[in-house]
This record gives C-alpha cells, sequence and structure tokens, in this order.
C-alpha cells in the first residue's frame, strides 16, 4: 500500500494582567502582558545576509511569523483537493507555497495539540518534555523559542483561541512577551463556522499596526477553524455544498458518539463528513489570506519569513475514527509545512527551483522533516544559539537530511478524555483507551509499539524487494524507540483546571 500525499509603530498598551476566568468574549480583544525581565542581548552569530525593511534600514534577524492551521490534514492542501465548482480550497497557502518551499514529507511529533505544540516550541520528543495526556502542563525548565527570541531582542507574541493553549490549561506559552486570546468556551452548539479567527485576525491587525518600529518580533498564531464541528460559512455552502442541508453540521458530540461506538462507522456518509471538514479547512485558508493582506498593509510582506503548518491531522473515518485521538497513524501525523521568506534568504535554503529551461517553479523537498525542526530553523534564523543541542530537531536551513532520517511521534490517551467516552458508553472497553504508542517512519517503513507490547511494521512502499528486508529494517527502527515509550496515564492531581476552561474543554469533547 503506498501512503499518497499532495503535495513601523508603537506596541500596543496593555489593560493589565487578567485572569482568563474573567476574560469573556466581549473582551476577548484584550492584551494580556506577560510578566517578563528585562535581559542583556543574547551573544549569537547573526545571519550573514541583510534584509531590507520598508523602514530603510537593514536588518541582521528576520521577523518570524508561524501559523498553525490547527487539525488541517496534510492531503487537504493544495488545488488537488477541490470544491464542485473544481476550485482548490486552500488558493492562499498554494500562493505561498508557489513562492516558497513545501516539505512534503512534514511529520508532527504528537497526534493531537497539546503535545505537538510543545515539541514545536522546544525541539523535543512528547517523553522528554512531558507535557501530553499523561500531565497537561510544561513544568520542564527546557527553554521555548519565545523565551530564546526574547532574550535575543526579539518582541514576541501570540494569537489564538484554541484553549488548550491558554497558560490555566498548559502553560505552554511560556516566553511569550504578550498573549492576545479569544476565549471560545462553547464550539459545542457552534453554527456560524467562527471559532475565534476573525477575532484573532482583528487582533493580530491591531498589533501590528502598534508594535513598536525597528525591533524585530516572533509571531505565533493558531487558527482554530478546521478543528471540530465541521461548520462551514453560507458562501462556502451556497458555493460548494448546495445538494446538503444548510444547516447541515458536524457536532463534536456526534464525532466522539462514533469513538464510543454509539455509531457505526460503517454506517456514516463519510464523504459528506469530508465536505463538511474541507468547508472549514478553507475557512482557515482564507483567515490566513488576511493576515497575509495585514502584513502587506504595513509594509512587512517582503521583510517575514513564514511558517505555515499544522499541529495534527484529523481522522475522517479512517481506522473508523473522527477527530485526532487513539493513535499515531498516518491520517494524524502527516501535517502541511510551506515555507516563505524574504528573496535574499529564498535563493538559499528555501529558494525557488528550476527547470530544464531555466525557468523557474516552486520548490518541493521531499526529505523527512518533523515539527521539532521549526525549533532549531527559527534560532537559526535569529542567529541563536539551540543550548542545549537537541537530537530530534535539525535546522532546515541546511541541505535536506537523509531519506531514511527517522521521524518520531508518541501518544498518551488523556485520562479525561478516556472517561468522558466511557462515560457516554460503559461497555466501552477497547485497547486503544488505554495503550500509549510510540512510532517510528524511516523512509516507507513505519513501527509503531503500544504499551500493551503490541508491534505493527508497515511497509506504504509497492516496491517488493523492500519488502524482503522488511524484518531487518524492523529491527533498526525497534532499537530507535528504546527507551521513548511513553507512560499511560490520567492528569495528575496538581492539573487542576479553571472552572472555564472545563467548559472549553467540555465543549472540544474532553469532559462530559
Amino acid at each position: 500500500m503506498r501512503e499518497e500525499t499532495f503535495t513601523c509603530g508603537r506596541r500596543p498598551t496593555g489593560q493589565g494582567t487578567r485572569p482568563l476566568s474573567q476574560l469573556t468574549r466581549q473582551a476577548a480583544r484584550t492584551v494580556r502582558p506577560l510578566s517578563r525581565i528585562t535581559r542583556p542581548l543574547a551573544v549569537g552569530a547573526l545571519l550573514a545576509v541583510a534584509f531590507s525593511l520598508s523602514c530603510s534600514r537593514p536588518v541582521e534577524r528576520p521577523n518570524i511569523v508561524i501559523v498553525v492551521l490547527d487539525a488541517v490534514r496534510r492531503d487537504h492542501l493544495g488545488a488537488e483537493i477541490a470544491g464542485s465548482e473544481g476550485a482548490g480550497i486552500t488558493p492562499n497557502v498554494d500562493a505561498i507555497a508557489a513562492e516558497g518551499t513545501t516539505f512534503a514529507n512534514a511529520w508532527a511529533n504528537g497526534p493531537w495539540t497539546l503535545p505537538s505544540h510543545v515539541s514545536m516550541f522546544t525541539g523535543l520528543l512528547p517523553s522528554s518534555h512531558g507535557c501530553n495526556g499523561a500531565s497537561f502542563r510544561f513544568e520542564t525548565d527546557a527553554p521555548t523559542l519565545a523565551t530564546l527570541l526574547g532574550e535575543a531582542g526579539y518582541e514576541t507574541v501570540a494569537f489564538y483561541s484554541n484553549p488548550w493553549l491558554t497558560d490555566g490549561l498548559s502553560g505552554m506559552l511560556r516566553g511569550f512577551d504578550q498573549e492576545y486570546v479569544d476565549p471560545t468556551v462553547d464550539l459545542s452548539i457552534l453554527s456560524s463556522g467562527e471559532q475565534g479567527g476573525p477575532e484573532t485576525v482583528a487582533n493580530i491587525g491591531d498589533w501590528l499596526h502598534a508594535r513598536e518600529p525597528g525591533k524585530p518580533f516572533f509571531m505565533f498564531v493558531n487558527l482554530l477553524e478546521a478543528h471540530l464541528p465541521y461548520s462551514p460559512s453560507e458562501a462556502y455552502r451556497r458555493k460548494h455544498l448546495p445538494d446538503l442541508p444548510e444547516d447541515d453540521i458536524v457536532t463534536v458530540d456526534w464525532a466522539h458518539s462514533v469513538n464510543a461506538r454509539l455509531v457505526d462507522p460503517a454506517g456514516v456518509d463519510w464523504e459528506r463528513v469530508q465536505r463538511l471538514y474541507a468547508g472549514d479547512v478553507h475557512a482557515a485558508d482564507s483567515l490566513l489570506g488576511e493576515i497575509l493582506q495585514l502584513l502587506k498593509a504595513e509594509d512587512l510582506d517582503e521583510d517575514v519569513v513564514l511558517f505555515i503548518t499544522s499541529d495534527h491531522g484529523e481522522n475522517l473515518g479512517d481506522h473508523g475514527f473522527t477527530d485526532h485521538q487513539f493513535g499515531v497513524f498516518e491520517s494524524l501525523l502527516a501535517v502541511p509545512l510551506v515555507v516563505q521568506a524574504p528573496p535574499s534568504l529564498s535563493a538559499g535554503a528555501f529558494g525557488r527551483g528550476t527547470t530544464g529551461s531555466g525557468a523557474s517553479e516552486p520548490a518541493i523537498r521531499r526529505d523527512p522533516v518533523m515539527l521539532t525542526d521549526l525549533y532549531a530553523t527559527v534560532l537559526d534564523l535569529a542567529g541563536v544559539e539551540a543550548r542545549p543541542p537537541r537530537p530530534h530537531s535539525r535546522s532546515l536551513l541546511g541541505p535536506p537530511f537523509a531519506g531514511d532520517r527517522l521521524v518520531i511521534a508518541e501518544y498518551v490517551v488523556p485520562g479525561l478524555l478516556r472517561d468522558h467516552l466511557q462515560s457516554m458508553n460503559p461497555s466501552l472497553e477497547e485497547p486503544w483507551l488505554y495503550n500509549a504508542y510510540a512510532t517510528v517512519r524511516s523512509g516507507d517503513v513505519r513501527l509503531t509499539v503500544g504499551s500493551d507490547g503490541s508491534v505493527e511494521l508497515t511497509d506504504y512502499s509497492d516496491d517488493p524487494l523492500e519488502h524482503r528486508h522488511l524484518e531487518e529494517r524492523g529491527r533498526i527502527l525497534a532499537e530507535a524507540l528504546s527507551g521513548v515509550l511513553p507512560v499511560p496515564g490520567s492528569p495528575s492531581e496538581r492539573d487542576e483546571i479553571d472552572p472555564e476552561l472545563r467548559d472549553a474543554l467540555r465543549s472540544l469533547g474532553y469532559l462530559p
């Protein structure tokens, strides 16, 4: 079986620090400055390439923006995925890919928000940073991208509506100077198709217009629109889904009914589910387009290294599941990664390719990369030393990696989710409710081991010669997973959750 893939102003004035439990939707655009100690500028090698700003000043370090399109599968980007009118559902990502570099074999290090984001921010596997289903708190002393860039003189800011990113839940945004959050807490009854994205974009526009001139910035954005529930906009429905009811929606409760086996996956119209999900992916792409326009309005579009990715994919009937839990499947680990850089840098690591006639074409790298690599890459761009070096994080600014590079992911079932599904169906007793998994892929071969002793070795190639050496390659991969397998469990007693954040988790389907 073959695995197929498609290919200048002032800083805003804060309104003071307030606990998230006091925030409401009407106060969602409040800036929440985080406590920060002024540190001397870190000493590091600066980029050899100078970038030009519209402010007519040379810059040795670029502005860096990471946009996470939450829950977007790799195979749902590109013109190949079309609506009923034949138009690609991600035109903005497509346009960026046409000018930048697409990493066609990018992998998440975890199949859901919490471990995946912390791995991205620290360059560590989930078993090293400890923020996974067994613990919601990021409590290790590992420095984050935001911490190191802040020490090096970068302004650091985060924009999001996903409750898992809040300090009250995970603390994963350690080191950011400011957070702008739209506390979406009732996704379970959502029907408008919005999941905080418009407010996030508005906050970005305000911040860009008021930011301090002459200082590089690191911006992190999470757009939640493609996450459950799947509820496309009216405009998208009219154009692409005219045959479906106007109020058709895939709710969180229904999705978890499938996972709880109260709904037989074999009887589900998965094509309908996939079409509604595609509408939400289109919404996330549209918001990305608005962010690009905001950067252009501030004359920053030629001065930003832009990373577009996702924290994980989504099961749309794959393996009989919805959502993004219960395993380390290809459908959850294969993520998009597109990088666009200023022309002076694009001529190097992220440049366009050339055809035989000398004409330019979109650059596509097919070497295996992981989200942990963003840690080393961003620090490399900023001329900041990663301390200490991360064995599973390598800078993408260098030459392509070997095709047999090991890519690793891990998973621990969140105890809250397991308890919720069993409250829905007390007779539910499946191995995937209790197992932790670790998986490693090298080329076309993936080895997955479970905490119950299960072992699965899969070859995704069509080459019979590869099949002959499968057992030997399996032994090599098993050695790579030695000591990596996480321990299943429930959140510890110290993981106290604010009542309003409990509402947020309930709306996402993690609590009854």
